[in-house]
Protein backbone atom coordinates (compact mmCIF):
# COMPACT_ATOMS: atom_id res chain seq x y z
CA UNK A 1 0.00 0.00 0.00
CA UNK A 2 2.94 2.28 1.09
CA UNK A 3 4.77 1.33 -2.35
CA UNK A 4 1.45 2.52 -4.34
CA UNK A 5 1.31 5.23 -2.74
CA UNK A 6 4.58 7.18 -3.34
CA UNK A 7 4.58 5.47 -6.99
CA UNK A 8 1.49 8.00 -7.40
CA UNK A 9 3.16 10.89 -5.62
CA UNK A 10 6.04 10.32 -7.60
CA UNK A 11 3.80 10.43 -11.40
CA UNK A 12 2.32 13.43 -9.79
CA UNK A 13 5.77 15.64 -9.30
CA UNK A 14 7.02 14.59 -12.66
CA UNK A 15 3.80 15.20 -14.24
CA UNK A 16 3.60 18.53 -12.55
CA UNK A 17 7.86 19.32 -13.33
CA UNK A 18 7.77 18.18 -17.00
CA UNK A 19 4.60 18.80 -18.58
CA UNK A 20 1.74 20.96 -16.63
CA UNK A 21 5.05 23.93 -15.18
CA UNK A 22 6.66 24.40 -18.82
CA UNK A 23 3.49 24.57 -20.49
CA UNK A 24 2.23 27.10 -18.08
CA UNK A 25 4.99 29.14 -18.43
CA UNK A 26 4.53 29.20 -22.15
CA UNK A 27 1.25 30.82 -21.51
CA UNK A 28 1.53 33.40 -19.27
CA UNK A 29 5.02 33.99 -21.76
CA UNK A 30 1.98 34.29 -24.39
CA UNK A 31 -0.39 36.70 -22.20
CA UNK A 32 2.25 39.37 -21.47
CA UNK A 33 3.05 39.84 -24.97
CA UNK A 34 -0.65 40.19 -25.78
CA UNK A 35 -0.95 42.42 -22.48
CA UNK A 36 1.83 44.67 -24.53
CA UNK A 37 -0.03 44.72 -28.05
CA UNK A 38 -3.32 45.62 -26.19
CA UNK A 39 -1.38 48.53 -25.20
CA UNK A 40 -0.22 49.64 -28.34
CA UNK A 41 -3.49 49.43 -29.84
CA UNK A 42 -5.35 51.67 -27.21
CA UNK A 43 -2.79 54.28 -28.15
CA UNK A 44 -3.13 53.69 -31.66
CA UNK A 45 0.69 52.60 -32.46
CA UNK A 46 0.87 50.76 -35.66
CA UNK A 47 -3.08 49.02 -35.63
CA UNK A 48 -2.66 47.27 -38.54
CA UNK A 49 1.06 44.93 -37.84
CA UNK A 50 -0.66 45.29 -34.12
CA UNK A 51 -4.26 43.43 -35.12
CA UNK A 52 -2.49 40.49 -37.38
CA UNK A 53 0.34 39.92 -34.50
CA UNK A 54 -2.45 39.55 -31.55
CA UNK A 55 -4.58 37.41 -33.98
CA UNK A 56 -1.23 35.11 -33.72
CA UNK A 57 -0.67 35.45 -30.43
CA UNK A 58 -4.50 34.60 -29.76
CA UNK A 59 -4.14 31.09 -31.55
CA UNK A 60 -0.98 30.57 -29.92
CA UNK A 61 -2.21 30.93 -26.49
CA UNK A 62 -5.69 29.03 -27.58
CA UNK A 63 -3.03 25.81 -28.96
CA UNK A 64 -1.39 25.55 -25.45
CA UNK A 65 -4.77 26.13 -23.40
CA UNK A 66 -5.69 23.39 -25.22
CA UNK A 67 -2.74 20.89 -24.07
CA UNK A 68 -3.06 21.85 -21.00
CA UNK A 69 -6.50 20.69 -20.85
CA UNK A 70 -5.96 16.97 -21.12
CA UNK A 71 -2.66 17.34 -18.30
CA UNK A 72 -5.05 18.93 -15.64
CA UNK A 73 -7.66 16.04 -16.30
CA UNK A 74 -4.57 13.32 -15.78
CA UNK A 75 -3.45 15.52 -13.06
CA UNK A 76 -6.67 15.05 -11.22
CA UNK A 77 -6.89 11.23 -11.71
CA UNK A 78 -3.80 10.84 -9.90
CA UNK A 79 -4.82 12.98 -6.90
CA UNK A 80 -7.96 10.81 -6.94
CA UNK A 81 -5.98 7.86 -6.06
CA UNK A 82 -4.06 9.08 -3.11
CA UNK A 83 -5.66 8.32 0.27
CA UNK A 84 -7.76 11.01 1.66
CA UNK A 85 -6.08 12.98 5.25
CA UNK A 86 -8.10 11.55 8.41
CA UNK A 87 -11.04 13.74 9.27
CA UNK A 88 -10.59 15.58 12.41
CA UNK A 89 -11.51 14.27 15.60
CA UNK A 90 -13.31 17.64 16.88
CA UNK A 91 -13.28 20.93 14.89
CA UNK A 92 -11.23 23.56 16.73
CA UNK A 93 -13.65 26.37 15.72
CA UNK A 94 -16.06 24.88 18.25
CA UNK A 95 -13.93 24.38 20.82
CA UNK A 96 -15.20 26.69 24.03
CA UNK A 97 -11.32 27.75 24.56
CA UNK A 98 -10.78 28.49 20.82
CA UNK A 99 -13.96 30.15 19.86
CA UNK A 100 -12.54 33.18 19.67
CA UNK A 101 -9.99 33.00 17.67
CA UNK A 102 -7.67 36.24 16.31
CA UNK A 103 -8.87 38.25 13.48
CA UNK A 104 -8.07 37.43 10.45
CA UNK A 105 -6.44 39.80 8.30
CA UNK A 106 -8.27 40.73 5.07
CA UNK A 107 -5.91 40.91 2.43
CA UNK A 108 -5.10 44.46 1.05
CA UNK A 109 -6.55 46.44 -1.50
CA UNK A 110 -4.59 46.77 -4.98
CA UNK A 111 -3.73 50.68 -5.36
CA UNK A 112 -5.29 51.93 -8.55
CA UNK A 113 -2.78 54.29 -10.31
CA UNK A 114 -3.36 56.93 -13.04
CA UNK A 115 -1.69 58.61 -15.31
CA UNK A 116 0.54 61.49 -13.73
CA UNK A 117 0.51 60.03 -10.40
CA UNK A 118 3.68 60.30 -8.34
CA UNK A 119 5.17 57.08 -6.95
CA UNK A 120 8.21 55.24 -6.10
CA UNK A 121 9.27 52.86 -8.49
CA UNK A 122 12.38 49.67 -8.49
CA UNK A 123 15.09 50.15 -10.09
CA UNK A 124 17.89 47.65 -11.66
CA UNK A 125 19.98 48.44 -8.23
CA UNK A 126 17.19 46.75 -6.05
CA UNK A 127 16.10 50.67 -4.69
CA UNK A 128 13.05 52.44 -4.76
CA UNK A 129 13.07 55.98 -6.09
CA UNK A 130 10.57 58.96 -6.80
CA UNK A 131 9.01 58.58 -10.21
CA UNK A 132 5.84 59.55 -12.20
CA UNK A 133 3.92 57.69 -14.34
CA UNK A 134 4.02 58.39 -17.87
CA UNK A 135 1.63 56.02 -19.87
CA UNK A 136 0.04 52.84 -18.47
CA UNK A 137 0.03 49.41 -20.90
CA UNK A 138 -1.59 45.58 -20.65
CA UNK A 139 -4.35 45.37 -19.47
CA UNK A 140 -5.96 45.68 -16.37
CA UNK A 141 -5.36 42.13 -14.59
CA UNK A 142 -1.56 42.60 -15.27
CA UNK A 143 -0.89 46.40 -15.93
CA UNK A 144 2.59 47.61 -16.75
CA UNK A 145 3.69 51.46 -15.89
CA UNK A 146 5.91 53.40 -17.92
CA UNK A 147 7.14 55.87 -15.38
CA UNK A 148 10.18 58.81 -15.00
CA UNK A 149 12.03 58.87 -12.02
CA UNK A 150 12.04 62.44 -10.47
CA UNK A 151 15.33 63.10 -9.56
CA UNK A 152 17.17 61.32 -12.36
CA UNK A 153 16.67 61.42 -16.14
CA UNK A 154 16.00 58.05 -16.73
CA UNK A 155 12.78 56.33 -17.54
CA UNK A 156 11.76 52.44 -17.79
CA UNK A 157 8.57 50.06 -18.10
CA UNK A 158 8.00 48.27 -14.75
CA UNK A 159 4.98 45.73 -13.49
CA UNK A 160 2.80 46.12 -10.61
CA UNK A 161 5.41 44.41 -7.91
CA UNK A 162 7.95 47.19 -8.85
CA UNK A 163 5.98 50.15 -7.83
CA UNK A 164 4.02 51.46 -5.41
CA UNK A 165 2.83 54.59 -3.57
CA UNK A 166 4.48 57.24 -2.13
CA UNK A 167 5.41 56.36 1.46
CA UNK A 168 4.59 59.70 3.80
CA UNK A 169 7.27 60.30 6.59
CA UNK A 170 5.33 61.80 9.30
CA UNK A 171 7.55 64.30 11.82
CA UNK A 172 7.54 62.53 15.10
CA UNK A 173 4.52 64.61 17.21
CA UNK A 174 6.28 66.44 20.06
CA UNK A 175 5.37 64.64 23.25
CA UNK A 176 3.20 66.14 25.62
CA UNK A 177 4.30 67.29 28.96
CA UNK A 178 3.36 65.19 31.71
CA UNK A 179 0.76 66.47 34.00
CA UNK A 180 2.21 68.38 36.92
CA UNK A 181 1.71 66.57 40.37
CA UNK A 182 -0.56 67.81 42.84
CA UNK A 183 0.15 67.98 46.18
CA UNK A 184 -1.00 65.76 48.57
CA UNK A 185 -1.81 67.23 51.88
CA UNK A 186 -0.84 65.69 54.85
CA UNK A 187 -3.91 65.07 57.25
CA UNK A 188 -3.23 64.67 60.44
CA UNK A 189 -4.24 62.06 62.62
CA UNK A 190 -5.09 62.09 65.76
CA UNK A 191 -3.58 58.50 66.70
CA UNK A 192 -0.44 59.58 65.36
CA UNK A 193 1.91 61.44 67.26
CA UNK A 194 4.34 63.75 65.50
CA UNK A 195 7.47 65.34 66.72
CA UNK A 196 11.62 66.09 65.83
CA UNK A 197 13.50 63.75 65.39
CA UNK A 198 15.81 62.61 68.12
CA UNK A 199 19.57 62.42 67.96
CA UNK A 200 22.04 60.13 70.39
CA UNK A 201 24.87 62.63 71.28
CA UNK A 202 27.17 59.82 72.10
CA UNK A 203 26.65 58.02 68.79
CA UNK A 204 27.45 61.62 67.04
CA UNK A 205 30.59 62.33 68.81
CA UNK A 206 32.05 58.58 68.40
CA UNK A 207 31.41 59.57 65.05
CA UNK A 208 33.35 62.55 64.52
CA UNK A 209 36.14 61.01 66.27
CA UNK A 210 36.60 57.86 63.95
CA UNK A 211 36.46 60.87 61.53
CA UNK A 212 39.55 62.51 62.64
CA UNK A 213 41.79 59.39 63.31
CA UNK A 214 40.96 58.68 59.55
CA UNK A 215 42.26 61.68 58.40
CA UNK A 216 46.29 61.75 57.69
CA UNK A 217 47.98 64.60 59.59
CA UNK A 218 49.18 67.59 57.59
CA UNK A 219 52.61 68.35 56.95
CA UNK A 220 53.81 71.48 58.44
CA UNK A 221 57.05 73.00 57.53
CA UNK A 222 59.43 75.11 58.78
CA UNK A 223 60.22 78.43 59.30
CA UNK A 224 61.02 80.70 55.56
CA UNK A 225 64.55 81.06 56.81
CA UNK A 226 65.09 77.16 57.13
CA UNK A 227 63.38 76.38 53.45
CA UNK A 228 65.71 79.25 51.91
CA UNK A 229 68.82 77.26 53.28
CA UNK A 230 67.48 73.78 52.15
CA UNK A 231 67.01 75.44 48.21
CA UNK A 232 70.57 77.22 48.90
CA UNK A 233 71.90 73.75 49.44
CA UNK A 234 70.27 72.32 46.48
CA UNK A 235 71.53 74.97 44.27
CA UNK A 236 75.45 74.32 45.38
CA UNK A 237 75.27 70.75 45.02
CA UNK A 238 73.30 71.38 41.49
CA UNK A 239 76.27 73.49 40.08
CA UNK A 240 79.17 71.61 41.20
CA UNK A 241 77.28 68.10 41.10
CA UNK A 242 76.90 65.12 38.56
CA UNK A 243 76.32 66.59 35.01
CA UNK A 244 79.25 69.71 34.64
CA UNK A 245 81.46 69.82 31.73
CA UNK A 246 84.85 67.99 33.25
CA UNK A 247 88.20 69.55 32.11
CA UNK A 248 89.69 68.81 28.38
CA UNK A 249 92.18 66.64 28.52
CA UNK A 250 94.38 65.55 25.52
CA UNK A 251 94.12 62.57 23.99
CA UNK A 252 96.90 59.91 24.27
CA UNK A 253 96.25 58.48 20.51
CA UNK A 254 98.45 59.80 17.85
CA UNK A 255 98.90 59.81 14.00
CA UNK A 256 101.02 60.40 11.61
CA UNK A 257 101.22 63.55 8.84
CA UNK A 258 100.39 61.40 6.12
CA UNK A 259 96.43 59.67 5.06
CA UNK A 260 97.97 55.97 5.39
CA UNK A 261 99.60 57.08 8.29
CA UNK A 262 99.15 54.50 11.26
CA UNK A 263 97.55 55.24 15.13
CA UNK A 264 99.74 55.20 17.48
CA UNK A 265 98.99 56.01 21.70
CA UNK A 266 101.47 58.13 23.80
CA UNK A 267 103.46 56.27 27.33
CA UNK A 268 103.91 53.46 25.29
CA UNK A 269 107.58 53.64 25.26
CA UNK A 270 108.18 53.33 21.33
CA UNK A 271 108.65 56.30 19.39
CA UNK A 272 106.45 56.87 16.18
CA UNK A 273 107.29 54.38 13.05
CA UNK A 274 108.26 55.58 9.64
CA UNK A 275 105.48 55.13 7.20
CA UNK A 276 107.10 53.59 4.58
CA UNK A 277 106.22 54.85 0.86
CA UNK A 278 104.43 51.52 -1.21
CA UNK A 279 106.70 50.97 -4.48
CA UNK A 280 105.75 48.98 -7.00
CA UNK A 281 108.38 46.14 -7.60
CA UNK A 282 110.59 46.36 -10.49
CA UNK A 283 111.06 43.11 -11.66
CA UNK A 284 112.84 43.92 -14.91
CA UNK A 285 115.80 44.91 -12.97
CA UNK A 286 115.80 41.49 -10.68
CA UNK A 287 116.28 39.69 -14.26
CA UNK A 288 118.94 41.96 -15.00
CA UNK A 289 120.91 41.32 -12.13
CA UNK A 290 120.48 38.06 -12.45
CA UNK A 291 122.28 37.91 -15.57
CA UNK A 292 125.21 40.19 -14.22
CA UNK A 293 125.83 37.53 -11.42
CA UNK A 294 125.57 34.70 -13.87
CA UNK A 295 128.59 35.59 -16.21
CA UNK A 296 130.72 36.90 -13.30
CA UNK A 297 130.62 33.60 -11.97
CA UNK A 298 131.39 31.90 -15.26
CA UNK A 299 134.33 34.13 -15.36
CA UNK A 300 135.59 33.31 -12.07
CA UNK A 301 135.25 29.70 -12.59
CA UNK A 302 136.98 29.78 -15.82
CA UNK A 303 140.04 31.20 -14.15
CA UNK A 304 143.14 28.95 -13.30
CA UNK A 305 144.06 27.39 -9.86
CA UNK A 306 147.05 29.59 -9.36
CA UNK A 307 145.40 32.67 -10.51
CA UNK A 308 142.71 32.34 -7.84
CA UNK A 309 144.14 33.90 -3.85
CA UNK A 310 145.38 32.21 -1.61
CA UNK A 311 143.20 32.83 1.02
CA UNK A 312 139.98 31.72 -0.70
CA UNK A 313 138.07 28.42 0.67
CA UNK A 314 136.84 25.98 -1.02
CA UNK A 315 133.36 24.35 0.21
Amino acid sequence: MADSVQATKDAIWYLQKDHITPTEAQYAEWGQQLAILNGFLERGVQVSENESMKVIIEEEMAQVAARLVPLHEQLAALQAKLPKAPEPKFDPEKHPLLKKGPDKNEPAKAVVFNTGDLCEALWTDKQWYKAKIQTILGAASAPKYHVKFVEYDESMTVDRDAIRPLMNKRKREVEAAPPALTAVSATNSPHVISGPASINPEAQRAKQDAQEKAMPQKRTIGSNKALGNRVDNWKNWNSKGVGKKLAKKDSMFRSGTTVNSRVGFTGSGAGMRVTHKRVRHNTKADVEAEEEGGSEGRARDERRPDERRPDARRF
